[in-house]
């Protein structure tokens, strides 16, 4: 435990990571991570549900059709079958979501 301490307090302090060979700064990295498009978790469980999943895990909000109430948290998606939840809106107020991203809204239902 005290091991993955010492390597978490270093990687905070970091402005950039010591094999990158642009100015490119840690939080833009990792924001690039979680924007990263996962063609098969598309297939796996439909265009909208993996929409969903990469605006929340990005810190933006959703909002499905026939709902009044905004999905904020990525822990309590709601279930059931894959095209049952259709994205009706989006507010990226403050979210990392970044134009790599932007794939996963290329099936799903707000793009139409």
């Amino acid at each position: 435990m005290m091991l993955f301490g010492t390597i978490s307090q270093r990687l905070c302090g970091l402005q950039k990571l010591p094999w990158s060979c642009d100015s490119r700064h840690f939080w833009g990295w990792l924001n690039a991570v979680f924007n990263k498009v996962d063609h098969e978790r598309i297939r796996d469980v439909g265009p909208d549900r993996a929409a969903s999943e990469w605006l929340l895990r990005c810190g933006a909000m959703v909002r499905y059709q026939g709902q009044e109430r905004w999905q904020k948290d990525y822990n309590h998606l709601p279930t059931g079958p894959l095209d049952k939840y259709k994205i009706q809106a989006i507010d990226a107020t403050d979210s990392c979501i970044m134009n790599i991203g932007f794939d996963h809204m290329e099936t799903s239902s707000i793009c139409c």
